[in-house]
């Protein structure tokens, strides 16, 4: 009927400055070639550096209904959005919950966004925090990878990325947060945020080379986080 589910690739923004490619731009050429009557409305979507689902409507009643449907599966406690994240660390537990605050916070020219794990009432009161949550389980894991489900009960701007450098397992191809996970002797540890700034992902060469990459090209590495399933009602 009115929904139309598509695949997107990494690196697609669904909004984009202009004269960049992105998903609007390509939305009336798309409804015209399958023969949608009305125009086409993003319900649901990966940001940018993620791949997966996009969830797409020519039904405005329709798309208000499912937003308001996401938003309330998550009130009730449900999780109607699941990711698959490759990482690069297996957790110590095969399944677990991470539970922290997260905030955005200035460094340097721009904004990242750092894990507060006792926040403040007033500061939760004010929106300056927001208490996020998301459940995860260990699909599968090899060579000092994983393969991960994510399901997350809250939605912040890049919410999952912080929460799998929490675990010790940032995604692989992030380029932004994994920096903040160090190691001595092969053990895996926290650093500050003030302290690392953002650079292309450090992997060991074992996996490099299972990758094929050149040094060169690992800073093209895309971000392995991919939104494999929504639930409708």
């Amino acid at each position: 009927g009115a929904l139309l589910a598509l695949n997107k690739p990494p690196g697609l923004p669904v909004l984009g400055q202009t004269g960049e490619l992105n998903l609007s731009v390509l939305l009336p050429t798309l409804r015209r070639r399958l023969g949608y009557p009305a125009e086409l409305h993003v319900v649901k979507a990966p940001t940018r550096a993620c791949s997966g689902l996009i969830l797409l409507s020519s039904c405005h009643r329709t798309t208000e209904q499912l937003k308001q449907f996401f938003i309330d599966a998550r009130r009730r406690g449900q999780f109607p959005v699941t990711y698959h994240a490759v990482t690069v660390g297996i957790p110590a537990e095969r399944k677990g919950e991470i539970h922290t605050g997260l905030q955005w916070q200035k460094q340097g020219n721009t904004a990242v966004v750092v894990p507060v794990p006792v926040p403040g009432y007033r500061s939760l009161a004010r929106k300056v925090i927001k208490n996020t949550l998301t459940c995860y389980q260990v699909l599968s894991a090899a060579r000092g990878c994983a393969l991960l489900q994510l399901q997350p009960r809250t939605a912040f701007p890049e919410q999952l990325l912080v929460h799998l450098m929490l675990l010790l397992c940032p995604a692989l191809g992030d380029h932004q947060y994994s920096s903040r996970v160090g190691r001595v002797l092969g053990v895996p540890f926290l650093l500050p945020p003030e302290a690392t700034p953002t650079c292309t992902q450090v992997l060991h060469e074992e996996l490099v080379s299972l990758l094929g990459l050149t040094p060169r090209q690992l800073q093209h590495l895309p971000l392995h986080l991919h939104l494999q399933r929504l639930e409708l009602p």
